[in-house]
């Protein structure tokens, strides 16, 4: 098939969109903006070709445009075989459907007719697999394609490979077969039994499980009475030994109880001697904190001593210290006062140089405005003068090819058009309202609707119906040249030449006269260059006024600047120099250590003065003799504490509370025990009884579980038959089929080959699966699996797989050739990559119609395209792009 024409209205996002005479081969690009229908333009072929006029549905509807009551629209021309066509869908609202046959014989059908003889034709020209194939829609580049599905491929491939045999596999046959197969195996591999199948072997599984459950119930129940028996005497041994348990437990009880309150006693004894041993450790803490302070008064008085004689050395040093520093104070200041007056020199002298150069570069600035306003007044007296009106080489070519038109009409009216010869003498006749006279055969050019009156005869010339009218052609031909004349507002196509002519010399002369504003400007701008006049301007007015005199020449200014530079370094270097003596000083030392000993002694003297209140106050509050006595009379009453605590902890231990515990518990156990055993065999007897009753049609119930198994067992063996028969009968098939498919492997994998060394060199191989899927790439012997590959590497093994799909299908002429389809790929396509993948299309596009839909032209950049359009172009109204 190749796609010549196609015209898309309301469909989606695409209100109206025309591509005309496209290639039956090479490469045609289609760019713009996502989201706008580049990918409804493949939504529109496909269901041109596959959907009847009268399809509704969600399946229809999702191509109605949003917002707008329209039907979509979709006229098509193509040629699949030895078939041009041209069908015109609408669906939705006002349904139609038109097909025009115009070779190898015109015909016309409408409605439902139209739709089956589409069907027809490309159901007998097209491989619905290989155009499902070729069309690579966005984000389906998917490289492993299982490649002997497709039957056409198959075709080539068997005359590729000179077997002559039949390519087809999907036979009637292999589907009754796979249908039959999928009832009882799944497609895992290796194979599963389906769900129903399997339920036969379960279902025998589980008649022979109940058949075991029922016999097993049957041997069961002389065991239940048996068991009901033992449970009873196990019950009346329990009912006699439970009094006695009862008995030893209450003396248990007693025994614990006494141990208990003899427990008591002994914590009781112990807290209170841990409260006496409290009490001992406080008095003596007491004590120990007297002395303590004591001690600490008496050291801070001699601390304090001490630092009072320090007091006085101090003092002199200090006072040393300052006449030192107040003598190199005078000196900085003195120094500091220079490095001033020189400053001030030295920017009296900056003042001066800046004045110099300000004035040479306001010269130079505005002898260069004067230039570029010379300039730019040139230049605007040009553009007010441009010529009218505007005529490019374009509008003359356009003018041309319209009167070459006309001039083409006219001849083929001329030619075309049937002639009228009238024989009359001196006659006057009218055509068309314009008098001729006659006299004599005169041959007169009749068309559609033209009017002759003859005497008292008024004549219409009516041409066959379906006859075309040549002079419509030369009308609409003068219309467009009239127009297109009108519109650049002259008179004729000479008229349009000089007006171009005027318009080029006039282009040139602006663009002289814009080099020369170019070159005033020399790289700056004139705006800048009038501020920085109108700033140097006041710079050297202010500069001016401040100098006292100016040098001769900017050197003489930067001479003047360098000498007092120096001098106020030297001045500086002093002022260094000068605070360099005063840093020894900077801490002030001597103060500082005067401070220290003052500070110190003042705290030293506060400290001892808060001791010493601190010791009268808590002599008068306990005197030491208070506290002495207290922490003897502590200690006695430890000592009683203690041997309280020692008797009772001696009884405590005759008395073991842990074991009486111990004890009680084994009682109480006991007879929990003997409880729960007796309530264990009377529940268990009850459940028995009631088995023994559900268990007394057991016989007949394990004669009934036999017949069903013997039922389901038959029925497994019918089953298990068939499925095997099946089975081998799939294996027989796929072993021929895989047979067939291995003479493939080689003409398939040269094919891709062939396409794949442009990218990836010259020893690039394949593996290939059974089903002609690829699985490995090899470049230099190293083989990579088809899922380890990169993600670009991947989308341009989808791409030049399908393009050695096409050369097979294409060289074969097994089948209708379908154009290739790319949308939007190449996205992981590094640089190098992508320039070899470009060279891949050109080459493609010599014996295919490739058609390129792509956000990115940019990436097609290298193709040869024999046609590149932006869809802004395609969906202008009324728009016509050839």
């Amino acid at each position: 098939m190749r796609i010549h024409d196609l015209v898309i209205d309301n469909f989606r996002a695409i209100e109206h969109l025309e591509l005309h005479d496209l290639p039956d081969t090479g490469v045609i690009v289609i760019h713009g903006q996502n989201e706008a229908g580049k990918s409804t333009i493949l939504d529109a072929i496909d269901t041109v070709l596959q959907e009847r006029h009268s399809a509704g549905g969600k399946k229809i509807k999702v191509f109605a445009p949003v917002g707008r009551d329209a039907s979509p629209e979709v006229t098509m021309t193509a040629t699949v075989g030895e078939t041009r066509f041209t069908i015109r869908k609408r669906w939705l609202k006002g349904k139609l459907s038109e097909l025009e046959i115009s070779s190898p014989v015109h015909k016309n059908f409408t409605g439902r007719q139209a739709d089956d003889e589409l069907a027809r034709i490309i159901a007998g020209e097209i491989d619905g697999s290989l155009a499902k194939t070729l069309f690579l829609r966005q984000g389906d580049l998917e490289p492993g394609i299982a490649a002997a599905g497709i039957p056409s491929i198959s075709q080539a491939l068997d005359t590729e490979s000179g077997t002559g045999h039949s390519g087809e596999e999907d036979t009637e046959l292999m589907q009754v077969i796979e249908a039959e197969y999928s009832r009882y195996w799944t497609a895992a591999s290796p194979p599963k039994k389906k769900a129903s199948f399997a339920a036969k072997s379960d279902a025998v599984d589980a008649a022979r499980e109940a058949l075991r459950a029922a016999e097993a119930e049957v041997e069961h129940l002389s065991a239940y009475v048996d068991e009901v028996a033992r449970r009873e005497d196990e019950i009346r041994a329990v009912d006699a030994e439970l009094p006695q348990a009862h008995e030893e437990l209450a003396e248990r009880e007693e025994a614990y109880a006494q141990a208990s309150q003899l427990q008591d006693k002994a914590t009781s004894a112990s807290e209170e001697l841990d409260r006496a041993t409290v009490a001992r450790q406080r008095a003596e803490q007491d004590c120990a904190e007297r002395s303590a302070l004591t001690e600490r008064v008496e050291a801070l008085r001699d601390e304090e001593r001490t630092l009072r004689g320090k007091l006085a050395p101090a003092q002199e040093a200090r006072d040393a210290e300052r006449a030192k520093i107040s003598q190199i104070t005078e000196d900085i200041d003195a120094a500091k006062a220079r490095v001033a007056e020189l400053r001030a020199g030295l920017r009296q002298a900056e003042h001066a140089r800046d004045a110099v150069r300000a004035s040479r570069r306001l010269t130079a600035v505005t002898d260069q405005l004067k230039l570029i306003r010379e300039a730019e007044e040139a230049y605007a007296g040009l553009l007010k003068t441009a010529p009218t009106p505007v005529v490019t080489d374009a509008d003359v070519r356009a003018l041309e090819k319209a009167e070459g038109e006309l001039t083409l009409q006219r001849r083929l009216r001329e030619a075309a058009s049937a002639k009228l010869e009238i024989t009359a003498a001196g006659k006057t006749i009218q055509v068309d309202g314009e008098e001729i006279a006659v006299d004599g055969t005169e041959a007169i050019a009749v068309f559609e609707g033209t009017q002759i009156a003859l005497g008292d005869f008024d004549m219409v010339f009516r041409a066959a119906q379906g006859a075309e009218d040549p002079h419509r052609a030369v009308e609409q031909a003068e219309d467009a040249l009239e127009r297109a004349l009108e519109k650049l507002g002259c008179a004729d196509v000479d008229a349009a030449r000089a007006a171009r002519d005027a318009c080029k010399a006039h282009e040139a002369d602006v663009k002289s006269a814009r080099q020369r504003r170019d070159d005033a400007l020399a790289g700056t701008d004139a705006d800048e260059l009038e501020a920085e006049c109108v700033r140097l301007a006041g710079q050297v007015e202010e500069l001016a006024v401040d100098s006292l005199e100016l040098p001769e020449n900017e050197h003489e200014a930067e001479l003047a600047v360098k000498g007092a530079q120096k001098a106020l370094d030297r001045a500086e270097k002093d002022v260094d120099a000068a605070e360099a003596a005063l840093k020894p000083y900077a801490d002030r030392s001597a103060a500082s250590e005067l401070t220290i000993v003052q500070t110190r002694l003042e705290s030293k003297q506060s400290e001892a003065s808060h001791a010493a209140a601190e010791l009268e106050q808590a002599e008068q509050a306990a005197p030491k003799e208070t506290l002495d006595r207290a922490v003897e009379h502590s200690r006695e009453q430890e000592r009683a504490a203690k041997d309280t605590h020692a008797a009772l902890a001696a009884e405590l231990a005759a008395a073991d509370p842990e074991t009486a515990q111990h004890m009680l518990e084994g009682a109480q156990v006991r007879v929990d025990n003997l409880e729960k055993r007796r309530s264990e065999a009377r529940n268990r007897i009850t459940e028995l009884t009631g088995r023994i009753e559900i268990a007394a049609g057991a016989a007949e119930q394990a004669d009934r579980a036999a017949a069903v198994l013997d039922a389901a067992e038959t029925e497994l063996a019918r089953t298990t038959r068939r499925a095997d028969a099946v089975k081998l009968l799939r294996e027989t098939m796929y072993e021929y089929r895989d047979a067939a498919r291995a003479r493939y492997s080689a003409p398939f994998n040269d094919a891709i080959r062939a396409r794949a060394r442009v990218l990836f060199g010259p020893t690039v191989d394949f593996n290939l699966t059974d089903d002609l899927t690829v699985s490995e790439r090899t470049v230099d012997g190293v083989s990579v699996p088809l899922d380890q590959l990169s993600g670009g590497t991947k989308e341009q093994l989808a791409i030049l797989t399908r393009f050695a799909i096409a050369d097979l299908v294409t060289a074969s002429g097994s089948t209708s050739p379908v154009p290739v389809v790319v949308d939007d790929a190449l996205g992981a396509t590094d640089p190098d990559r992508l320039a070899r993948m470009n060279s891949l299309f050109t080459q493609v596009g010599k014996t295919a119609q490739v058609i390129v839909l792509t956000c990115f032209p940019q990436r097609f950049d290298r193709v040869a395209a024999a046609r590149t359009y932006s869809m802004d172009e395609l969906k202008a109204p009324q728009s016509t792009i050839n």
